[in-house]
Protein backbone atom coordinates (compact mmCIF):
# COMPACT_ATOMS: atom_id res chain seq x y z
CA UNK A 1 0.00 0.00 0.00
CA UNK A 2 1.20 3.18 -0.78
CA UNK A 3 0.50 5.38 1.50
CA UNK A 4 2.36 3.38 3.91
CA UNK A 5 5.57 4.10 2.29
CA UNK A 6 5.14 7.97 2.15
CA UNK A 7 4.74 11.35 4.62
CA UNK A 8 2.79 14.01 4.11
CA UNK A 9 5.45 16.83 4.65
CA UNK A 10 3.11 20.27 3.37
CA UNK A 11 -0.40 20.38 2.74
CA UNK A 12 -1.72 24.15 1.97
CA UNK A 13 -4.13 25.49 -0.58
CA UNK A 14 -1.55 25.61 -3.57
CA UNK A 15 0.86 22.53 -2.44
CA UNK A 16 1.21 18.92 -1.58
CA UNK A 17 4.42 17.16 -0.85
CA UNK A 18 4.88 13.77 -0.16
CA UNK A 19 8.21 12.28 0.54
CA UNK A 20 9.32 8.41 0.28
CA UNK A 21 10.38 7.10 3.76
CA UNK A 22 13.17 4.56 2.79
CA UNK A 23 14.60 7.08 -0.07
CA UNK A 24 14.00 10.39 1.05
CA UNK A 25 12.89 11.97 -2.45
CA UNK A 26 10.12 14.01 -2.12
CA UNK A 27 6.92 14.92 -4.46
CA UNK A 28 5.90 17.92 -4.80
CA UNK A 29 2.32 18.55 -6.12
CA UNK A 30 0.32 21.75 -7.04
CA UNK A 31 -2.84 22.37 -6.47
CA UNK A 32 -4.91 24.62 -9.02
CA UNK A 33 -7.88 25.61 -10.18
CA UNK A 34 -9.37 25.01 -13.63
CA UNK A 35 -11.05 27.78 -14.79
CA UNK A 36 -14.12 26.87 -14.41
CA UNK A 37 -13.82 26.65 -10.66
CA UNK A 38 -12.50 22.59 -9.54
CA UNK A 39 -9.41 22.85 -7.84
CA UNK A 40 -7.60 19.90 -9.30
CA UNK A 41 -3.71 18.71 -8.74
CA UNK A 42 -1.31 19.23 -11.79
CA UNK A 43 0.23 15.85 -12.56
CA UNK A 44 3.49 16.85 -13.46
CA UNK A 45 5.55 16.98 -9.70
CA UNK A 46 8.87 18.62 -8.62
CA UNK A 47 10.79 16.57 -7.45
CA UNK A 48 13.56 16.22 -5.37
CA UNK A 49 16.19 13.26 -4.89
CA UNK A 50 16.98 11.94 -1.61
CA UNK A 51 18.87 9.00 -1.53
CA UNK A 52 19.01 5.31 -1.38
CA UNK A 53 18.63 3.04 -4.32
CA UNK A 54 15.25 3.25 -5.36
CA UNK A 55 15.26 5.63 -8.86
CA UNK A 56 12.65 8.58 -7.86
CA UNK A 57 10.76 8.25 -10.81
CA UNK A 58 9.55 4.02 -10.23
CA UNK A 59 8.31 5.86 -6.68
CA UNK A 60 5.82 8.55 -9.04
CA UNK A 61 3.01 6.50 -9.66
CA UNK A 62 2.51 5.96 -5.60
CA UNK A 63 3.57 9.19 -4.42
CA UNK A 64 0.86 10.41 -6.88
CA UNK A 65 -1.66 8.30 -5.74
CA UNK A 66 -0.60 9.24 -1.99
CA UNK A 67 -0.85 13.07 -2.83
CA UNK A 68 -3.83 13.14 -4.48
CA UNK A 69 -6.02 10.71 -1.89
CA UNK A 70 -4.63 13.39 0.83
CA UNK A 71 -5.75 16.17 -1.10
CA UNK A 72 -8.95 15.08 -1.78
CA UNK A 73 -9.21 13.44 1.39
CA UNK A 74 -9.16 17.10 3.02
CA UNK A 75 -11.08 18.99 0.82
CA UNK A 76 -7.72 20.51 -1.03
CA UNK A 77 -9.14 19.34 -4.55
CA UNK A 78 -12.84 18.40 -6.19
Amino acid sequence: MPHAEFDVVTLSPSTVRVMHRVAHHIYEFALEEDGSGRRLMRARPQVTCGHGDVPALELLSAAEQVAAATARHTGMID
